[in-house]
């Protein structure tokens, strides 16, 4: 399970990296294109549709991987309350990542029904540009929840354990 999961983590970040290099694949063409005197029709709707995708897809992997900026100063003053204080704030976070995953599934849900279109050069079906937010919610839902389990097993959360690696690995190299 856990190889199945940090392959679907991993895949996500991968997604999310594939839309930067689109993001910079039509910077690109818009620079050649003043050159030339043509125009990029659709640029800016993709580059805007890009942007959502690559701030959503890698959620996962980056919490995972204790990229996220945390506030940690509270916890680690928690001294041996620590785990109990873990235990709260992943809780928290999956409440309101859940939450997002559920209320961006409805969004795409709505865009379906209803068979709202993008407005703009480019006329797509809505929900294509929107889809990126409820995977990357919910993908960082169940990294939240697997980190969540691991800290009622009894061990570190990944955030923690990546970062404290992370960590020594910036002191040698200093």
């Amino acid at each position: 399970m856990r190889k199945v999961l940090n392959n679907v983590y991993f895949g996500a970040a991968l997604l999310g990296a594939l839309f930067i290099v689109i993001i910079g694949l039509l910077i690109c063409a818009q620079v050649l294109g003043r050159q030339l005197g043509v125009q990029v029709k659709g640029a800016d709707e993709i580059t805007a549709w890009s942007v959502v995708a690559a701030g959503f897809l890698p959620l996962a992997y980056t919490f995972r991987n204790g990229r996220h900026i945390r506030v940690t100063l509270l916890i680690e003053r928690t001294g041996r309350f620590r785990m109990p204080a873990e235990f709260v704030v992943l809780c928290i976070g999956l409440y309101l990542t859940g939450y997002l995953a559920y209320s961006s599934v409805d969004m795409v849900w709505d865009s379906i029904r209803f068979e709202d279109q993008t407005q703009g050069l480019i006329n797509l079906p809505l929900w294509i540009p929107q889809i990126s937010i409820p995977i990357g919610s919910t993908v960082l839902a169940i990294a939240i929840l697997d980190d969540l389990v691991t800290l009622l097993r009894g061990t570190l959360p990944s955030y923690v354990t990546s970062s404290r690696q992370k960590d020594r690995l910036d002191s040698h190299t200093d």
